[in-house]
């Protein structure tokens, strides 16, 4: 039986590079102990001198000793993100995502987690309905902190009722236990229209801005929901007057943290704008974009990174290109000014091509929940080289969430897929300004 942890990775230039480590390899040891998980490691590789032993794939052993800088990372990247098995959740909410997803997508994506490791570490969120004592006690001694907490109300019985558990109503009680022991949280709300709206949604806000500066922000989110909702609970979407309704219910916190505190606080989601039909805030109203995983900002960061590159535009490009960008339909309002303003270009031709979820159906709109077979739909009408938003992909990972690939895209459509991280890549690549 094969022991220890697993590499998957070694960072080119690392310490573990240069000591010769490579992907295969074992992590058995770290000075003289096993780890216990990914917190214990990062805990002993932040120090100035440690001994790894490590299980090399030919199966020999060997003992390093390292001396370097304090927080110098030793670039090992594990083949299983925690070291150890992930905590999951096991709440009912009743509007959880995971609950509507198709049938015969990837195992990993039906996985519910619920690990404040995780959370420290890649900033997903968790319920703190799963926590033992001695979970607790160990965040308080490693503070590990922030951790990114999904309170959804902070009403006891509201929330045990949306999250159906028993121990959803302790909320209140840990947060402030936590924060005494100087731990700090990011939160949200995903909020379902006569749930834990209107004055649910108020005392959520209240009560949350008491504790902070222990509490940093709170982004306010609408409920997913797509066509995979059998047997479940009936929730509805939010309308544009739903929208408005929460828009001026933040605005007024925002007023009042920001009087009092010097901060907004509590943040709409994107969404929420789209679907009012109103303009999206100034840049400085997201203070840094602390929520953007949230999708709090993202349209803002896509303006501002349009306005700086629009100033620098070429009047011509020479050869011509030909391209399209797909997009899923709530980014396709932002987006269709700038590709208009690209097709101005002289030798530049550049359709957007909004994709339509039909693979979750119901209300999803976002970008990152368009799949391969999304994209088999509309394969005839994509003209030169197709670029894709990294959103689209398992981070890292030339995968769709329904498990097919960049390449199997590629065959299929016949052309070259181009995935880009951001507007600037993407205009680098159209533009060819990487060539100038």
């Amino acid at each position: 039986m094969k022991r220890g942890i697993p590499v998957e990775r070694v960072e080119q230039g690392s310490i573990a590079d240069d000591l010769g480590l490579k992907p295969g390899d074992r992590l058995l040891l770290v000075d003289g102990k096993k780890p216990q998980d990914i917190l214990e490691w990062r805990l002993a590789e932040s120090s100035e001198n440690l001994v790894l032993t490590i299980q090399h794939a030919n199966g020999e052993l060997v003992e390093y000793e390292i001396e370097k800088a304090y927080d110098e990372p030793v670039g090992l990247v594990f083949a299983t993100p925690i070291m150890d098995k992930i905590r999951t959740c096991r709440n009912r909410c009743l509007f959880c995502f995971v609950d509507q997803m198709p049938a015969g997508m990837r195992k990993t994506l039906y996985l519910k987690d619920d690990d404040y490791r995780l959370s420290f570490l890649t900033g997903s969120y968790i319920t703190l309905t799963n926590f033992s004592e001695a979970d607790i006690e160990r965040i308080i001694t490693l503070h590990v902190s922030p951790l990114y907490v999904s309170v959804h109300a902070t009403d006891p019985e509201l929330r045990q009722r949306l999250m159906r558990n028993r121990r959803a109503g302790e909320l209140l009680p840990l947060l402030k236990r936590l924060a005494a022991a100087g731990i700090t949280f990011h939160t949200q709300a995903v909020l379902c229209p006569g749930l834990n709206d209107g004055e649910a949604l108020e005392q959520t806000i209240a009560d949350l801005y008491e504790l902070h500066p222990a509490v940093r922000t709170l982004a306010v989110v609408p409920v997913g929901l797509t066509g995979h909702r059998e047997e479940l609970y009936p929730l509805v979407p939010g309308s544009g007057k739903f929208a408005e309704t929460v828009l001026a219910q933040v605005g007024r916190w925002q007023q009042k943290a920001l009087a009092e505190a010097g901060t907004r606080f509590v943040f709409a989601s994107d969404e929420f704008y789209t679907l009012a039909g109103r303009a999206i805030p100034p840049e400085e109203d997201y203070e840094g974009y602390p929520q953007l995983e949230n999708g709090v900002g993202l349209v803002r960061l896509l303006l501002t990174e349009w306005e700086e590159n629009m100033r620098r535009l070429p009047q011509r490009v020479n050869p011509p290109v030909t391209a399209t960008v797909a997009t899923g339909v709530a980014a396709a309002p932002y987006l269709q000014p700038i590709v208009g303003r690209l097709n101005r270009i002289a030798g530049v031709k550049i359709k957007l091509l909004v994709v339509s979820s039909r693979f979750f159906g119901g209300q999803v709109t976002v970008t990152g929940l368009v799949t391969y077979n999304d994209l088999q739909q509309v394969l005839a009408e994509i003209v030169g080289t197709l670029y894709l938003p990294s959103v689209m992909l398992r981070e890292g990972k030339e995968l769709f969430l329904d498990g097919y690939t960049i390449s199997d895209l590629s065959q299929a459509a016949q052309t070259e897929v181009r995935v880009v991280g951001s507007l600037k890549e993407f205009l680098d690549a159209v533009l060819r300004r990487e060539e100038r």
